[in-house]
């Protein structure tokens, strides 16, 4: 029987092989927003600091304080109550995405503890190639003509520029210029707990974050293999959140018959209080485990659907998906991982990993 198809799948297909046209990895011969971002973000890492893992300060992504208790899934916390990471979840918007862009290269730039005093400009320059522009894979088509037509480049350059906007709107970067909305005559980063906003004129510049602070770690494969563009802004802050949660709540799991290996897991009420993320985040596991980035662990009375076989009010079976992270996952090129794993949800409406993936993960 004929299952009805994804449109969101389908839209998303489309715009992965609009970005990522085709060719073999490191053949020297493809072009397309995807690949000329990889090859901009691994010509800045070679050439800079090589950080292993870019830091994020944990304020960026996870509340200070409780939120609050969200009774329903569809009723989360309000927008402006969340996390920074949380806020910037929509289906179009580049702030999130070019943010940690710019953290990436902030740290490829400037040494721990110090500020990164002149980012990249919006594009490429008489006194540079490096720009945002280089930096962010995009899907801004050609509208045709018209009186609002634009050109590829003047789309693209528009988004990076909105993205820019609201970042400065969120207290994370300012105007090199001092003037508000003046982003592209040049930006300064803030840190990234968003504090500046509260400041007024003194706002607090951007630094690498040092040993002492807490922050999560992203390895730079994340990066320089273009995951950044490839995923959606809620499997971004979901990937977040489990790294945070990795890092910090870890706990040693033995699989039966397995290695020991760290694990990972967050309760509803911490996802929705401190992470800022609903229901429809929380799901992007199944893909991020088709993607082969997450292994998922899951309790053995627990439904795919989320129902539990047996259910009882008091049991102590409730326990949550166990999550661990892949080893080197972010060590493949995003592209052609991505577009495999979409054709095989199109075609069988289910989250499923490539033929050639390793083992499924189990239940316990």
């Amino acid at each position: 029987m004929a299952h009805e198809r994804d449109g969101k799948v389908e839209v998303r297909m489309g715009q992965l092989a609009t970005m990522d046209p085709g060719g073999r990895p490191g053949d020297g011969q493809r072009h397309g927003e995807l690949p000329d971002a990889i090859k901009k973000a691994r010509e800045i890492y070679e050439r800079g600091r090589r950080p292993q893992v870019v830091r994020v300060r944990r304020s960026f992504v996870r509340l200070e304080k409780f939120g609050g208790t969200v009774e329903d899934e569809r009723k989360p916390l309000p927008r402006s109550e969340r996390p920074l990471s949380a806020q910037m979840i929509t289906p179009k918007g580049l702030s999130l995405k070019l943010y940690l862009v710019m953290l990436f290269a902030a740290q490829c730039e400037a040494a721990v503890g110090k500020e990164w005093p002149q980012p990249y400009p919006i594009e490429p320059d008489a006194r540079t190639t490096d720009s945002w522009e280089g930096l962010v894979a995009t899907v801004a088509k050609y509208a045709g003509p018209g009186v609002q037509a634009s050109a590829v480049r003047t789309n693209k350059l528009r988004q990076i520029t909105q993205a820019m906007k609201t970042l400065e709107e969120m207290g994370l970067l300012k105007s090199a210029t001092g003037v508000t909305g003046q982003v592209r005559r040049g930006v300064l980063l803030l840190c990234e707990n968003g504090k500046s906003k509260d400041t007024g004129a003194a706002s607090i510049p951007y630094t690498v974050p040092t040993d002492d602070e807490d922050f999560l770690e992203i390895p730079v494969g994340f990066f320089t293999n273009g995951w950044i563009h490839a995923l959606t802004n809620s499997e971004i802050a979901a990937l977040l959140m489990w790294f945070d949660v990795m890092k910090f709540d870890g706990m040693p799991f033995t699989p039966e018959g397995g290695t020991p290996m760290t694990f990972g897991f967050v309760l509803s009420d911490v996802r929705h209080g401190f992470y800022g993320l609903g229901r429809d985040a929380y799901e992007t596991h199944k893909p991020l485990e088709a993607f082969e980035i997450l292994d998922v662990h899951r309790p053995s009375k627990r439904y795919n659907s989320g129902k539990w076989r047996d259910f009882k009010e008091d049991s102590s079976d409730l326990v949550c998906h166990r999550v661990v992270f892949r080893d080197n996952a972010f060590d493949r090129e995003a592209g052609a991982v991505v577009q495999e794993v979409l054709r095989r949800r199109d075609a069988t409406n289910e989250w499923t990993r490539p033929i050639s993936g390793i083992r499924q993960p189990g239940r316990w």
